[in-house]
């Protein structure tokens, strides 16, 4: 008797935690109820004031609520377009508040990661690397530089193994567009220094005449038949330094203004590289060409990126959410005409045994109906539009016009066809009926067919891509690994 009264003491505490467990959860279930019901609401208020500042109407508003009076009860379309606006608006309001934020983001990170110093000092690092800036004139005019920080100066040994490997690779850094140094034809590319590391150029030239020393050909000097001009590089690195020597045969264009401007700028940077090559710091020069100048950084385009993108976003998703209701449309309209053999075999099946027509239809429906609720069927619109015109003639509407709304709410060709030939049948009598409707029964199938053949050509089409981009892997991981090979 103990254990039992144990045992059912036990049962009732987790009955009551049961209970009390239940309780809180219908409890949260009704507060994020609440929630989503408000947040509603001001959605719709939202959308009701974009749409009084559109002038009263959305763009597409109309074929909007066409599709919607397909999708669901005519009586309901306005409730539900209001609900389908708020909707889109709760979308976009959510991508632009992502945007914004990100946005943000951009701005705030972009300027706590500043690295430069009292307006002209930028710190050197193990490895070369480039900052973009914002040079300002002190006539007014600004533009963007990239401006490269070099590492500190290398041992004597280390200089002169660098120099030794740059002045075989010297042919390549100056070809530029050229083909060879046999046949120049465009600027040479006469380096003051060699990317990522320390080593600076100096150029001698045997003759002016053809040729600058920053590379650009002097066109108003050459010759049809070419021109040889001696080069003499000076490579220099901290304490050490190597010459290279090549002899160029020049045939042809002049620099423009922007570019002497540019080549201005980076000799002035070379010279203050020079300066301070030692130096934790390089410092940015103050006067190129004669013209005193500031340097900041140049603002970060990202913000205004993701600015963009955010109001691109906003579009896409309105035309999106339209194109989705588009979508649904189709599904709709090809759920119907699948089912239509089956609803006018059903009728023929029906009327042949004697029953009349709106027996057999509602006949249909209260089957399709038990189904449905059961759970042995999904909802499908055909016989859920049958099912209102079913209810319209038990509210009093004359069959014949049950039948011409159900055309019409079907809108295909073939329900419109039927509705017809019901009409008829309640006008005209039966004669010949069933011919035609088994003649309906075998053209319905033939559209099923195809439906069915069109829709797999669609799913061929669309694996087309996924396979392309397969076929671009496969071919990515035998070429690289070969490619490395004959590197090798």
């Amino acid at each position: 008797m103990f254990g039992k009264s144990r045992k059912t003491e036990k049962e009732r505490k987790e009955k009551e935690y049961g209970e009390k467990d239940g309780e809180k959860k219908v409890e949260k279930k009704d507060k994020k109820g609440e929630r989503e019901r408000r947040l509603s609401g001001n959605m719709r208020k939202i959308s009701v004031w974009i749409r009084k500042r559109l002038g009263g109407k959305y763009p597409g508003q109309t074929e909007v609520e066409e599709n919607l009076k397909l999708l669901g009860p005519e009586r309901e379309v306005k409730e539900r377009a209001e609900a389908y606006y708020a909707e889109k608006t709760g979308l976009m309001l959510k991508v632009l508040g992502a945007g914004f934020v990100l946005a943000l983001l951009f701005v705030l990170t972009s300027g706590s990661s500043r690295v430069l110093t009292e307006g002209y000092f930028l710190p050197r690092k193990e490895k070369a690397y480039t900052q973009e800036l914002r040079l300002s004139m002190e006539e007014g005019g600004q533009e963007n530089v990239s401006v490269k920080v070099e590492p500190r100066a290398l041992t004597a040994e280390e200089s002169r193994d660098l120099l030794e490997r740059e002045v075989n690779r010297m042919e390549d850094y100056i070809l530029g567009e050229n083909a060879s140094l046999e046949e120049v034809r465009s600027d040479l590319n006469l380096i003051r220094e060699i990317e990522d590391t320390p080593v600076t150029v100096e150029w001698e030239l045997d003759t002016y005449e053809t040729l600058n020393l920053d590379g650009s050909l002097r066109l108003e000097n050459l010759k049809e038949e070419g021109s040889l001009t001696e080069l003499t590089a000076r490579l220099v690195c901290g304490e050490e330094e190597e010459i290279y020597r090549a002899v160029v045969k020049i045939y042809p264009p002049i620099p423009t203004e922007e570019e002497q401007w540019k080549e201005t700028v980076s000799e002035a940077l070379a010279a203050a590289q020079q300066e301070s090559s030692s130096q934790k710091m390089k410092k940015l020069p103050e006067r190129i060409g004669g013209v005193a100048v500031s340097w900041t950084e140049a603002p970060s385009s990202s913000a205004l990126t993701v600015l963009f993108l955010t109001l691109s976003a906003a579009v896409l998703v309105y035309v999106a959410k339209d194109r989705e209701l588009k979508k649904q449309v189709q599904e709709r309209e090809r759920q119907m005409q699948r089912d239509y053999a089956g609803i006018v075999s059903k009728l023929v099946l029906l009327m042949g045994a004697g029953a009349a027509a709106r027996n057999a239809w509602e006949t249909i429906v209260k089957e399709y109906q038990q189904k449905r609720d059961k759970g042995e069927i999904k909802p499908r619109v055909a016989y859920e539009e049958m099912a209102l015109a079913c209810h319209e003639m038990q509210s009093g509407v004359a069959e014949t016009k049950a039948y011409e709304n159900f055309g019409i709410r079907c809108r295909l060709p073939c329900y419109l066809k039927l509705s017809a030939l019901l009409e008829q049948n309640l006008r005209k009598g039966s004669k010949g009926l069933s011919q035609i409707l088994n003649a309906e029964i075998l053209e319905a199938f033939e559209q099923r067919k195809d439906c069915a053949r069109n829709q797999g050509e669609e799913a061929a089409t669309r694996l087309l891509f996924p396979m392309v981009m397969m076929l671009a892997v496969v071919m990515i991981l035998i070429l690289i690994p070969a490619g490395m090979s004959m590197q090798m």
